[in-house]
């Protein structure tokens, strides 16, 4: 139950480094690919910009789980991370859209699109460029690429 509330608490912290630094573009279409792992979970934060605005936002996570017991995967299985992350996230509760978690094959995956119209507007305005999310994110620990 320990490494259960650990994963809870690591990849909640990993999301909201996560979600602070994304933005909007000049001209044609980008996207900002950020990834970060921390704690044992991989994550990748994807920021899309449609000419001068970002038009979506995605992340994925996952976590190995090829250390824990079958019976502490059990506990993760009833464990609601979308819900966990949107509550510890308050900002972007209403942002979290099409969350979904899945424990296959020891491996932990969850995956979530951003509502761009529901980030608050002075998050929103931190991300002007793809070259400002980059920066951002970076800043956060993620490595960063833009094409």
């Amino acid at each position: 139950m320990k490494k259960g509330r650990f994963l809870v608490l690591a990849l909640l912290a990993v999301v909201m480094f996560g979600v602070v630094g994304c933005g909007s573009s000049s001209g044609g279409s980008k996207t900002v690919t950020c990834t970060m792992t921390s704690a044992g979970t991989d994550l990748e934060m994807n920021v899309h910009f449609d000419g001068n605005k970002v038009a979506s936002m995605d992340m994925n996570a996952g976590m190995d789980l090829s250390n824990y017991s079958d019976s502490q995967i059990k506990i993760l299985e009833n464990q609601d991370f979308c819900s966990s992350i949107k509550n510890y996230m308050y900002s972007y509760k209403e942002a979290f859209t099409n969350c979904k978690q899945n424990i296959s094959n020891k491996q932990l995956k969850i995956t979530a699109d951003l509502d761009i119209d529901k980030i608050v507007k002075s998050e929103m305005d931190k991300m002007a460029t793809p070259e400002d999310a980059k920066k951002g994110l970076e800043a956060a620990g993620y490595s960063c690429t833009i094409k």
